[in-house]
C-alpha cells in the first residue's frame, strides 16, 4: 500500500479516535467484525509504541539505528539451493531521524532469486508506524492480480502477499517495534517458502538489541 494511503488512513484514525465515545473505547473490539473499532485499537497501539520509544529515551538510549554493516550479521549465510550474493546497505542520520537497512539476494542454478531485507527504524518511529499500522486489523485483499493478508507469527505482526500472475511471493514482519524483516522470492506457488526463509533471520537477537 502506498505511503499516501497510509497517511490518509492515519488521519481518519486520529479523527475517529479523538471524537469517539469514551465508553466505547473501553470495550473489547474484534477488528475483523468492526472496522471502525479496529481503527480505534490501531490508534491505541500506535500510542503505546510511542510510549515505548519515550521509555527507551528516558533510560539513556540514543535511539540511533544500528549501522548497516552490523545488520549484515543477521542476514542468513545460506538458503537451501541458493547461493548468497554480496550484501548492500545504508545508514541515514539527521536531526530527529535515524534508520538503516541491509539486504542481500540469493540465487539458485536456474537464476531464481530470493531477497532478504532488514530495516532498523530505531529513531524513525513515524516511518515504522506508517509501515505497520494496518497489520493488526485482520486486513486481507484478493484480486485477479494479488492475494494478501495480515499475519501473526508468535508475537510479531506482518503481511504476506502472493502475485498470482508473476508468481512472486513476499512476507514482511515487524519485530521489537523497530525492525522490519522482508523476504520476497520468484517462481512460487504460495507464501510458504518466503515465510520459512524469514524464520532463518535471528529475530530474537535483533529484538534484544
Amino acid at each position: 500500500m502506498q505511503k499516501l494511503t497510509y497517511l490518509l488512513l492515519i488521519l481518519v484514525i486520529i479523527t475517529f479516535y479523538s471524537c469517539g465515545d469514551k465508553a466505547e473505547e473501553k470495550k473489547e473490539i474484534d477488528p475483523k467484525k468492526n472496522p471502525l473499532g479496529a481503527m480505534m485499537n490501531m490508534a491505541k497501539e500506535m500510542e503505546e509504541n510511542a510510549k515505548k520509544q519515550e521509555e527507551r529515551m528516558a533510560k539513556g538510549d540514543s535511539l540511533k539505528a544500528i549501522p548497516y554493516e552490523e545488520l549484515y550479521k543477521y542476514l542468513p549465510e545460506s538458503i537451501d539451493g541458493y547461493k548468497k550474493g554480496e550484501p548492500t546497505g545504508a545508514t541515514m542520520t539527521m536531526q530527529g531521524l535515524s534508520y538503516s537497512s541491509a539486504e542481500v539476494a540469493y540465487k539458485n542454478d536456474n537464476g531464481d532469486r530470493v531477497k532478504i531485507s532488514i530495516i532498523d527504524y530505531s529513531a524513525a518511529f513515524s516511518l515504522y508506524t506508517m509501515s505497520t499500522a494496518m497489520w493488526g486489523m485482520g486486513m486481507s485483499v484478493d484480486t485477479p492480480e494479488e492475494k494478501g493478508k495480515s499475519i501473526t507469527v508468535g508475537d510479531m505482526k506482518g503481511w504476506e502477499s502472493f502475485k498470482k500472475k508473476s508468481k512472486k511471493a513476499s512476507v514482511v514482519l515487524g519485530a521489537g517495534d523497530r525492525f522490519l524483516v522482508a523476504v520476497d522470492a520468484d517462481k512460487q506457488e504460495n507464501t510458504d517458502f518466503v515465510k520459512s526463509v524469514a524464520g532463518k533471520v535471528d529475530l530474537k537477537s535483533l529484538v534484544s538489541l
